[in-house]
């Protein structure tokens, strides 16, 4: 017997939305984890904390983790990572090395 008889299309498609749901899971993880490290306003406790809140429980620990933390937090990791870009272009364009 075919496979395709055993395997219909609704059940295809089920199996494609909760494989991409998985998808989603496991990068919103990794992107918690990711940014989690790159703070710099947060002690190594507090990153150990986040990071043990995340693996243990990975969705609810991670929508936690996007609510409770600081909107500036994220800015002022970009905001320096501008200036330093700028502060380089700087040296170069003036021929300091």
């Amino acid at each position: 017997m075919p496979f395709a008889a055993d395997y219909p299309l609704l059940e295809v498609m089920w199996t494609i939305f909760i494989f991409f749901a998985w998808v989603m899971v496991i990068s919103l993880v990794v992107m918690v984890l990711v940014y989690n490290f790159r703070r710099a306003d947060q002690s190594g406790w507090a990153k150990a904390g986040w990071t043990l809140l995340v693996i243990m429980l990975p969705l609810i620990g991670a929508l936690i983790y996007q609510i409770a933390r600081p909107h500036t937090a994220g800015e002022t990791w970009d905001q320096s990572r501008a200036s330093a870009a700028r502060d380089e272009m700087t040296r170069t364009s003036m021929g300091i090395r």
